[in-house]
């Protein structure tokens, strides 16, 4: 395969999986507007846009970011997410991103995969966003999960398991990785710090991540900290787990690796493996976040910076590797 063919499905997978991510997180956010207090409400926008790495709209630099979002309407906060494509992390901009490099693939890349990403892109680029809010803020967000998860669904059914699908799927949990740590790093760094009110719920951030049901029957009806954190770290059945994206890393890049899983391993493959060391590792206390102020790096901190290593040694190695070295056959 082609560098540049491994860079478009390794993208691809990434901007697919980020629109995803963006929209649970919008879906969480929007479905509480109508029951939930102002200043939960305002924290909630405050985890969101720091989870995805976004500023507030419309605020000046030296702005306190918690009143920001006092401030801010839902409307401006969703709409800047949804439908800004100057916005890099809203879900067109990811949508269109995802389609542009699917665009560069089209003779490798089956032809429902790409009228499905196709007909999403159209779908979010010409919404009615205005229109949908007046009928239900969170219907137009559920709407594109839903064309998402057919997308994987037929990613799924047609696509062979070549180094296409590996580099795609790579791409995908990757994204997943870097993205859950931050979420889980943010929600419990700002959304439930020691002594705060308001807080928001643990209970919540399982039902952001699809995994409130396996923690019910796993565990009890009220959700603690320390259990909800287990299982999005360390349970290799939880889909969104940092453990399961970094199992599907490992297996991948086992694939798109020549020797397998024989020594001298790829710098890639090493370093997914040293993720997993460090989650497997996690002694459960209480210093995962460790307070910005403190110069300390905890577990989130560590599992940040080696997930932007894993990513950079992903390019490193089979797209903008020497030219005199070649790709890896």
């Amino acid at each position: 395969m082609l560098a540049r063919e491994a860079a478009d499905f390794y993208w691809m997978g990434r901007y697919v999986e980020r629109t995803e991510h963006t929209a649970r997180l919008l879906r969480h956010q929007l479905t509480g507007l109508v029951d939930r207090p102002a200043d939960e409400l305002a924290l909630g926008w405050r985890v969101l846009y720091r989870t995805l790495g976004q500023a507030a709209p419309d605020t000046s630099a030296d702005a306190d970011e918690a009143e920001a979002f006092l401030i801010a309407d839902a409307y401006t906060l969703a709409g800047t997410l949804i439908e800004n494509q100057t916005v890099p992390d809203s879900m067109v901009s990811c949508w269109r991103a995802a389609r542009a490099n699917a665009s560069q693939l089209r003779p490798q890349l089956p032809l429902r995969v790409w009228t499905c990403l196709n007909r999403g892109y159209l779908w979010i680029r010409d919404c009615d966003f205005p229109g949908a809010w007046k009928v239900s803020p969170a219907e137009l967000v559920s709407e594109g999960i839903d064309r998402l998860r057919l997308l994987a669904g037929v990613v799924d059914a047609v696509m062979p398991r070549d180094d296409a699908w590996r580099f795609l799927e790579l791409g995908r949990f990757v994204e997943r990785f870097q993205h859950q740590a931050a979420l889980l790093d943010t929600w419990d760094r700002i959304g439930c710090a020691l002594r705060q009110r308001p807080a928001l719920s643990w209970a919540d951030l399982l039902r952001v991540c699809g995994a409130y049901e396996l923690y019910c029957r796993r565990y009890t009806m009220t959700v603690h900290r320390d259990e909800a954190l287990d299982l999005m770290i360390r349970d290799p059945e939880v889909p969104r787990s940092l453990r399961f994206a970094l199992h599907r890393i490992e297996n991948l890049l086992m694939g798109i690796d020549p020797l397998g899983n024989r020594h001298p391993l790829a710098p890639p493959h090493r370093m997914a493996l040293r993720l997993a060391a460090i989650v497997e590792a996690d002694s459960g206390n209480s210093d995962r976040a460790a307070p910005a102020e403190s110069g300390e790096s905890g577990l989130f901190g560590r599992l940040a910076e080696n997930g932007q290593a894993l990513h950079d040694r992903v390019i490193a190695a089979y797209v903008d590797y020497p030219i005199a070295d070649g790709l890896p056959t």
